[in-house]
């Protein structure tokens, strides 16, 4: 059962229509009918209402699993926390964002272009100390980082890491373009974005430069590669 078939039922528990229903719970029909339609995956703002106001479980609305409801938990601790790790609610959905939505440390993702869900261990992000709600999955484009990342691999961006580390992987926007990139200091004022491929040159970037234009979205914590 999808999103949308989870949302028709809360809907019919209620004995409402749609439109009904969102204005129970606070928002617009118009968004909602992109969700039922699958032109875009549900933003925060409906899943915190949904969740806040009727009481049901994220579990449930985001991935399926039983029970629907927060008060029908059997364990208290549960109730306080529906998503803590136990063995049915282990995986973490984290949103997929198409590449233009993605913004940096210091801007809001347009949650109304996530393009699907993908569930990670919450064990594992626990250990390494990450947050979902500052998680993202977007794709490679290009052969830029050949071998090592190729064109259509996933990659879990960390949006809170944008301090720069000399050698590590981050995803930076340079205008309209979204580059995932080695950042190496090489100057107090300045950065060289290297690729893996050596038939890429590295680009040099004034961090004076730093603003809406251009930006540090985020550090590559983890690469998929989808066969």
């Amino acid at each position: 059962m999808a999103f949308a078939e989870r949302f028709r039922e809360l809907a019919a528990d209620r004995n409402m229509n749609l439109k009904e229903f969102c204005a129970e719970i606070g928002v617009s029909y118009r968004t909602v009918q992109n969700y039922l339609a699958e032109k875009s995956t549900p933003n925060g703002t409906v899943l915190a209402a949904l969740v806040e106001k009727i009481g049901v479980s994220p579990n449930w609305l985001l991935l399926g699993i039983a029970p629907k409801y927060v008060s029908d938990l059997d364990d208290p601790a549960d109730k306080e926390d529906p998503t803590r790790t136990n063995p049915s609610t282990e995986f973490v959905p984290i949103p997929r964002f198409s590449v233009a939505s993605v913004s940096g440390c210091d801007a809001l993702v347009d949650e109304e272009t996530q393009t699907r869900f993908y569930a990670f261990n919450r064990s594992w992000l626990t250990r390494r100390k990450l947050a979902p709600d500052n998680l993202a999955v977007i794709s490679v484009r290009g052969d830029s980082m050949e071998p090592r990342l190729s064109d259509g691999d996933l990659l879990l961006v960390d949006r809170a890491q944008c301090e720069i580390s000399d050698g590590v992987t981050y995803v930076v926007r340079l205008g309209d373009d979204l580059l995932v990139k080695y950042v190496q200091r090489i100057a107090p004022d300045a950065i060289s974005l290297l690729s893996e491929n050596s038939r890429y040159p590295p680009r040099e970037i004034n961090l004076a430069t730093l603003g809406e234009d251009t930006s540090i979205i985020g550090r590559v914590v983890a690469s998929m590669h989808e066969w």
